[in-house]
C-alpha cells in the first residue's frame, strides 16, 4: 500500500531497467512522429486501393488485407511508443509485428 492511499497507475511502464535515455527517446520520438505521418498516407492509399479492388473484383484482395493487418499493428506499435505506453521502439529496432499473434 502506498502512503496516502493512492496506487500508482497500472498503464505506465515501471521497468526502469529497459528505459531509453531521455535524449535518445526524444530523437526516436521525432523519427517515429515523421514515420507516423508517412504511415497515415500509406494507410490512405491502402484504403483507397482496397476499395477500388473490392468494387472491381467483388471481394477483398487477400494480399492487400494481409498488408493492412501488418500496417495496422505497426501503427499501433508506433503510437504506443510515442505516447510512452511502451518503452520498446518498433521496427526497425524490433521485428516487424507478428501477423498471427495478438496485436
Amino acid at each position: 500500500m502506498i502512503i496516502g492511499g493512492a496506487e500508482p497507475p497500472t498503464n505506465v511502464p515501471t521497468d526502469t531497467a529497459v528505459r531509453l535515455p531521455l535524449g535518445l527517446r526524444v530523437l526516436y520520438m521525432v523519427i517515429f512522429g515523421v514515420t507516423f505521418w508517412i504511415l497515415i498516407w500509406v494507410l490512405l492509399v491502402t484504403v483507397v486501393a482496397q476499395l477500388i479492388l473490392t468494387l472491381l473484383a467483388g471481394q477483398v484482395n487477400p494480399d492487400l488485407l494481409r498488408f493492412s493487418k501488418g500496417l495496422s499493428r505497426y501503427i499501433t506499435q508506433v503510437v504506443e511508443f510515442v505516447t510512452f505506453l511502451n518503452e520498446k521502439p518498433p521496427f526497425p529496432f524490433a521485428p516487424w509485428p507478428d501477423l498471427n499473434g495478438a496485436p
